[in-house]
């Protein structure tokens, strides 16, 4: 899996990234199924199309990798704050 990496601190404290670019999201449907279901984002002046987290969320759980496996119940926390707001 190709990995690309963007930002730096931007308020989080040192070592923690803005965000990350995947080029490959394990276990979910075709690019075009998934991307109709994007939604966008604004990072800068540029409009970034994003996955909604629950699908996110899926493709993190399916790789399984240690990295995945902490991140998930952050993942997951936010998720449940973000249904709740609705």
């Amino acid at each position: 899996m190709e990995r690309k990496e963007i930002g730096g601190s931007a308020g989080a404290g040192g070592g923690t990234d803005l965000f990350d670019i995947e080029m490959h999201m394990h276990g979910l449907k075709s690019f075009r199924d998934e991307f109709s279901k994007a939604v966008t984002i604004q990072v800068g002046k540029l409009l970034v199309p994003v996955l909604p987290l629950d699908r996110i969320i899926a493709s993190t759980r399916r790789a399984g990798r240690p990295e995945d496996k902490a991140i998930l119940p952050v993942l997951e926390d936010a998720l449940r704050v973000l249904r709740h707001r609705k």
